[in-house]
């Protein structure tokens, strides 16, 4: 069997040759793993690009919650309807007034019309005026409103004259006996007399027509402050 001889200058120059080769590759292969484990790959930088527009569109709020202030305004508007409309009740008290007593139920006064040939003062008459009050049976306290009334302090009611205007007068008692139809009045104040010297007839005839209008009642006295009425009437 034949020997390699190796101490053969070109078998050491192959052998070195071939190693060199090796090497060469080695180094080759080593540098090109590092250059790709250490540049970034294209496919990853690419998606935080399209990843970057989407926490905006989170913090809008949804289209649901958008609409949430609109119920506020009927709500309002319904509630302030009913304080400005008003209610059955208050309607039919505002709008339907008691009925005005009339006949024998309501209290009257009696005003003088002048010149009209009447059997009052110088041919004058009385006419009777509804007062509104209604008649409530007791017979001092119609008499004392009813005089209340005719103690107004107004020359014309229309064309009916009320001579007592220029006095003074209020009420003070009243006194009823149903059994002797008696009534006795106390009057307060002062009487005026006018110019004319047919008022105090006038002043006369009102006042006790007025009183007698009552039924039950025959005889009337009258007191201003302790002096008959009458007797200061009659005097000129």
């Amino acid at each position: 069997m034949t020997k390699l001889n190796l101490r053969r200058p070109h078998y050491r120059a192959g052998i070195f040759l071939v190693l060199a080769i090796t090497i060469v590759s080695l180094v080759t292969g080593c540098a090109r793993a590092s250059s790709l484990s250490a540049s970034p790959s294209p496919t990853l930088t690419s998606q935080p690009a399209t990843e970057t527009p989407l926490p905006p569109t989170a913090t809008l709020p949804p289209p649901t919650e958008t609409p949430s202030p609109i119920p506020a305004t009927p709500t309002s508007t319904f509630t302030a309807l009913p304080s400005d409309t008003p209610t059955e009740t208050e309607t039919a008290t505002l709008t339907v007034p008691p009925p005005t007593p009339s006949g024998e139920d309501a209290i009257y006064v009696y005003y003088v019309q002048l010149d009209t040939g009447g059997p009052v003062a110088c041919g004058d008459s009385l006419v009777a005026a509804n007062t509104g009050l209604s008649r409530t049976g007791d017979v001092e306290e119609d008499v004392r409103a009813a005089l209340g009334r005719l103690f107004f302090k107004r020359q014309w009611f229309g064309n009916l004259y009320n001579p007592i205007y220029l006095s003074n007068l209020g009420v003070t008692d009243v006194k009823f006996d149903k059994y002797t139809g008696e009534v006795s009045v106390n009057l307060e104040g002062s009487y005026v007399r006018s110019e004319d010297r047919c008022d105090n007839g006038r002043v006369r005839a009102q006042i006790w027509t007025t009183i007698r209008q009552f039924k039950g009642i025959k005889t009337v006295y009258i007191l201003l402050d302790g002096n008959l009425l009458g007797d200061i009437l009659s005097t000129e």
